[in-house]
């Protein structure tokens, strides 16, 4: 099982297939293998000559998983992305980002540009520069709240309690996430949003009650672009093969092009 010291923090990652290198940021309290593995995003990237490499960030998956919030933020878990391209000697590679991968992929995007061709970011929202109610400040507090339960938190809204089946079903280290949970996961303001001139492509589900939708941060990008998917919430993003379809065809042409 391949893995980087990321100043003495052990970061999982794992390649699959050949070509120019895309590289996969899952969302909180799952992993690579739970969220985009299972439901086939290899297979697809592949099939269009894009090689994959998934990381577990750290707090999750087989990553390693420190106790203290400081451990956290946008800036400590973009190093474990930089960590991973470092040690494979990678000058520049394509960014699939969800959930709170995005804001990862958002910090990488600004700080580190010329490693970046183009990025996708999914499940996201208009929170990201700071439009309320779904900041990371305001959503955080809940995750709290369900880690804290020993058993399923039947009396919280859907969106909510999924995330205690996530821990559950992947075996998560609860002290662990609650300190991602309690870390920095600041907005970018609009003129640093502006100033990102990576082609972006912005997904959110119609019904994401987590993030909700991000047409804003999209118009924001220096070269953003948006698509909506009808019908679908934080989490069936993942699995939707519209979705798939959507991110290969914005990443390939550039592929296709080297």
């Amino acid at each position: 099982m391949p893995t980087v010291d990321n100043l003495g923090i052990r970061i999982h990652y794992e390649l699959h297939g050949s070509g120019h290198p895309v590289v996969l940021i899952h969302g909180g309290t799952v992993s690579f293998q739970h969220n985009y593995a299972d439901f086939g995003w290899i297979e697809t990237l592949n099939s269009i000559g894009l090689q994959v490499i998934g990381l577990d960030l750290r707090g999750h998956g087989n990553s390693g998983k420190p106790h203290d919030i400081a451990s956290y933020g946008t800036s400590n878990l973009a190093s474990d992305v930089v960590a991973v391209l470092d040690h494979l000697s990678l000058t520049r590679a394509s960014l699939v980002a969800y959930s709170i991968g995005t804001a990862v992929a958002l910090h990488l995007l600004q700080h580190a540009p010329e490693r970046f061709d183009r990025a996708a970011l999914i499940a996201t929202g208009d929170g990201l520069i700071g439009q309320l109610p779904h900041t990371f400040a305001n959503i955080l507090p809940s995750l709290l709240e369900v880690l804290d339960r020993t058993a399923y938190p039947k009396d919280l809204p859907k969106h909510l309690a999924t995330y205690w089946n996530f821990v559950a079903a992947t075996g998560g280290d609860r002290q662990a996430l609650r300190a991602l949970a309690q870390a920095s996961y600041a907005p970018l303001t609009t003129t640093d949003a502006s100033a990102i001139k990576i082609p972006t492509l912005v997904m959110s589900g119609q019904a994401d009650r987590v993030l909700g939708q991000a047409p804003k941060l999209a118009e924001a990008l220096g070269q953003g672009s948006y698509i909506e998917v009808p019908g679908a919430d934080h989490f069936s993003l993942a699995a939707d093969p519209r979705v798939q379809a959507e991110v290969a065809r914005f990443i390939q042409p550039e592929a296709a092009a080297r």
